[in-house]
């Protein structure tokens, strides 16, 4: 099965590019790295203008109501769009599609057009626009592979209205203190939508430092993490409503997201021995089964990565029975590493090992288990260089470079559902890319595991360490 396209579209309120700060700006597009920026409400020429001087050609802005600049069909990234400022554009879909677009591959339409009406006292919900696009196109042009993306509605918003599939482009995305969002659509016809919170970009994205002190440290000249990261602590601390306790914590949390690297708080060792990194795939929350178990033995660059996989769903112990096996026969004396192991994977394969093998019981509690997010979030030991402490967040910080496989831990999980519910030729998982995934997220622990230990050795002698309740970076967590 060929790889899956993605393109990604940022979306936001002409607000906040009006608003934000240059910093805020790049901070926002970085994050997000989009294909497309997409600018939602009303009419927005300020905004689209602003953009279009900062970032240049690329990526593309659209606005609905800026009939000049973009329309009609482009094919971004491999994913085929469709912008459609009026409703003339959308009539003229058929004919992009016989010149322009393949009719065997979804197809993304744009616009404003289509917004939803609430009755609160009937409790329903009417598609307005729906009359528009049944006077634009012909009946089976409404459905089929097309995927209808509105800048009206919320990003997260998906329905079938009589079989037009319509999607939210971000409506409110950015407005206040709604957070940003993007859609990664899909050449098969998904959209993944992501978040970023606005307390996440700028300085306020700094451990300590919230609205009002975000406001006080530029009005003192302090307008990026780079200066602040370079600032001396005294002059930090002299600034009101700092002190030099909060000066110390919003200077080490400049210094981890500024350089990209994790900051120290504290020297607690970590596990003896070479680490054994895992990450694994179940069906859910809630789950009955880990159907995948990555391990990877070595080096994040150039580790043995071997996947324990199970495609049977009436055999639930068995990529964790093999597992099992070949860790107490290779690898027994380390250490195991999960990223919030003990939120998730440690309790996951705990509570499986008792109830499908319970012969590897006494091995599983005689492993130690090290969890770097507990290590360094929870028990204060590090601030680590990603706006949130998700894994994927802070390895991307650290450098680690994601092979692209366009699937997240929600998605996963789905698959393998529809998998145990109807095994056949049309719910088969590509096996394949779901180890890519996998192994994606064990090299990305096995970075973040590496810049932890290399940050140890570089603590400075005269730098007095702090003891580990005294502060974390819960505020940037997303768990």
């Amino acid at each position: 099965m060929s790889s899956l396209a993605t393109a990604r579209v940022a979306c936001t309120s002409p607000q906040f590019v009006e608003q934000a700060t240059e910093t805020e700006l790049g901070d926002w597009l970085s994050y997000f790295d989009p294909a497309i920026v997409l600018l939602t409400g009303c009419s927005a020429p300020r905004a689209a203008s602003i953009l279009r001087r900062y970032i240049g050609s690329e990526p593309v802005v659209f606005h609905p109501t800026d009939n000049a600049s973009v329309s009609g069909p482009r094919a971004i990234e491999g994913v085929q769009f469709v912008f459609v400022p009026t409703t003339q554009v959308l009539s003229e879909i058929q004919g992009y599609e016989r010149h322009d677009l393949d009719p065997d591959t979804p197809t993304y339409v744009v616009s404003d057009l289509l917004e939803l009406n609430v009755d609160t006292t009937r409790l329903s919900t009417t598609l307005i626009g729906r009359e528009d696009y049944a006077t634009a196109l012909t009946p089976d042009r409404l459905a089929g592979d097309y995927v209808h993306v509105s800048t009206q509605l919320p990003a997260g918003y998906r329905c079938e209205w009589n079989g037009l599939t319509v999607v939210g482009g971000g409506g409110d995305a950015g407005v206040g203190e709604t957070p940003l969002s993007a859609l990664d659509c899909r050449t098969d016809g998904r959209v993944l939508a992501q978040e970023l919170k606005r307390t996440r970009i700028g300085i306020r994205a700094l451990d300590g430092v919230g609205r009002r002190r975000a406001q006080r440290l530029r009005k003192a000249g302090f307008t990026t993490r780079a200066s602040i990261a370079d600032a001396t602590q005294s002059t930090l601390a002299d600034i009101d409503g700092v002190g030099r306790t909060t000066a110390d914590r919003i200077q080490k949390s400049a210094r981890a997201i500024a350089r990209g690297e994790v900051v120290r708080e504290a020297e607690t060792l970590l596990p003896n021995g070479d680490p054994i990194y895992i990450d694994i795939e179940t069906d859910g929350l809630s789950p009955t089964i880990t159907w995948l178990i990555g391990v990877l033995d070595g080096s994040a660059d150039d580790g043995d990565y071997t996947a324990f996989l199970q495609t049977d769903p009436d055999d639930p112990g068995g990529a964790i029975e093999e597992f099992m096996s070949w860790y107490t026969d290779h690898a027994s004396h380390r250490p195991i590493v999960a990223y919030n192991g003990w939120a998730f994977d440690f309790e996951v394969l705990h509570d499986h090992i008792i109830e499908y093998c319970p012969q590897y019981q006494t091995d599983w509690t005689n492993t130690y288990r090290f969890d770097p997010y507990r290590w360094a979030v929870e028990e204060g030991n590090a601030i680590l260089p990603g706006r949130t402490n998700a894994l994927e967040d802070v390895a991307a910080a650290l450098g680690h470079e994601r092979t692209g496989t366009g699937l997240t831990g929600a998605a996963v999980a789905r698959a393998y559902q529809q998998w145990m519910a109807d095994r056949s030729s049309e719910t088969e998982l590509d096996w394949d890319r779901f180890i890519s995934y996998c192994e994606d997220d064990v090299r990305a622990l096995a970075v973040i595991y590496e810049a932890i230990d290399a940050s140890g050795r570089l603590i400075s002698n005269d730098e007095p360490s702090r003891d580990s309740n005294a502060t974390t970076q819960a505020t940037l967590s997303d768990w």
